[in-house]
């Protein structure tokens, strides 16, 4: 389920989380599944337990945001290390798996995946070659 292995710390896995979160989210429904996949690969790329319920509290997040947020942790001296097309691959790649739990993507979660990777600086050629999940839905988004 996780694109890799690598870790985040925990600001940028914050981040990552809510992202994941608002895909999710997307089509207004996030059933059990769904959240028990969410909290495990925020677990996996923290590499400590986050409380998803701290998560759904918060206010959706908006890909310009993510974008934003990446920029200003990445200045010369205190950067993630994280380039922005690994962290939308993550993004991406995760977002799908936590999805399928439910057994599909739905169009607004498709949607909201594009809208993420393509923020973090993705084209949609990049992100159709992440992920076959995605390409029934490219038609109707681009």
């Amino acid at each position: 389920m996780v694109t890799n292995r690598r870790r985040l710390d925990i600001g940028l896995a914050h981040i990552y989380a809510r992202a994941v979160l608002a895909i999710a989210r997307a089509d207004h429904d996030l059933g059990l599944e769904e959240g028990l996949r969410i909290a495990r690969l925020m677990e996996d790329r923290s590499g400590q337990p986050l409380s998803l319920d701290d998560f759904l509290l918060e206010e959706p997040i908006d890909p310009a945001e993510v974008a934003a947020l990446l920029r200003a942790s990445s200045g010369p001296f205190r950067g993630s290390g994280v380039h922005p097309g690994e962290l939308a691959a993550m993004i991406v790649l995760d977002s799908i798996a936590v999805c399928l739990a439910k057994g599909y993507v739905s169009d607004a979660e498709a949607r909201e995946v594009l809208r993420f990777a393509v923020a973090l600086g993705c084209t949609v050629e990049e992100v159709r070659a992440m992920s076959a999940h995605l390409l029934p839905f490219f038609s109707d988004l681009v």
